[in-house]
């Protein structure tokens, strides 16, 4: 939108040097086929001595102006009223990675696409072990909010596995200019943890997360890190992908 307002301050400049031309108002009716009448009229506005009248029934703006302003508002609109690009379906994938020192609870080996974070990881702790927990899958479109949950992970208390619900929410998804970046607005994670209180005792205890985040197509990254204790904690590795 800030791109926008400029091109269309841009296209005022020229104004200035006219006005020693000869000019006289005149009038023309501009059919809508895409934008929204709305939008349009309030972007124009910035047009000196323009009356604008919209119709949001009839997609039109009855425009008076001068002459040698009416031009620049043509190229505006020209600009303006084109069709919207198509929505973009986007997959995401979650991946939760538990890194720990003790028991690592039920095993779940490290896919081998996942051994590269897995690598960085080891390198940036001390965790002894790594495994993965836990993986949520959701597609959304650009614009759009998506939410998943799953109860698919696990924590080891000696004999006794406790399960751990993790819920993965988005406001929107968006492509970037450059098509093959990928914005995730109002990122959460929730994670449900069981807690051992006193023997065969559990309390749930909620690990959050929240971010706004960039992430190139294809890449997987590590977007966070829970702690469950000093001995263990939970990483979340995202990679998105533009479904064509």
């Amino acid at each position: 939108m800030k791109r926008l307002l400029i091109a269309l301050f841009l296209l005022t400049l020229p104004l200035a040097a006219q006005n020693d031309v000869p000019a006289h108002r005149v009038q023309k009716l501009f059919v809508l086929k895409y934008a929204d009448t709305d939008n349009v009229y309030s972007l124009l506005r910035i047009f000196p001595d323009t009356t604008i009248v919209p119709s949001k029934d009839m997609h039109t703006l009855a425009v008076t102006t001068m002459s040698n302003v009416m031009p620049a508002i043509e190229d505006a609109i020209n600009r303006l009223d084109v069709r919207a690009a198509a929505p973009k379906d986007i997959d995401l994938t979650v991946y939760l990675v538990m890194g720990g020192d003790g028991e690592m609870g039920p095993a779940g080996a490290v896919p081998k696409d996942l051994e590269p974070v897995v690598a960085q990881l080891k390198n940036a702790f001390f965790f002894k072990a790594y495994r993965l927990m836990d993986t949520l899958t959701l597609r959304t479109r650009t614009g759009q909010r998506a939410d998943t949950q799953s109860a698919g992970g696990a924590l080891q208390f000696g004999s006794t596995t406790k399960s751990v619900t993790t819920s993965f929410h988005i406001n929107a998804a968006n492509l970037a200019a450059d098509g093959s970046t990928i914005r995730l607005d109002g990122m959460s994670a929730n994670c449900e943890i069981p807690v051992e209180i006193s023997p065969g005792q559990f309390n749930l205890r909620n690990l959050k997360m929240d971010s706004d985040l960039d992430i190139k197509e294809g890449q997987k990254v590590v977007i966070g890190r829970m702690g469950i204790d000093r001995d263990q904690a939970i990483f979340l590795v995202l990679t998105a992908r533009v479904v064509q």
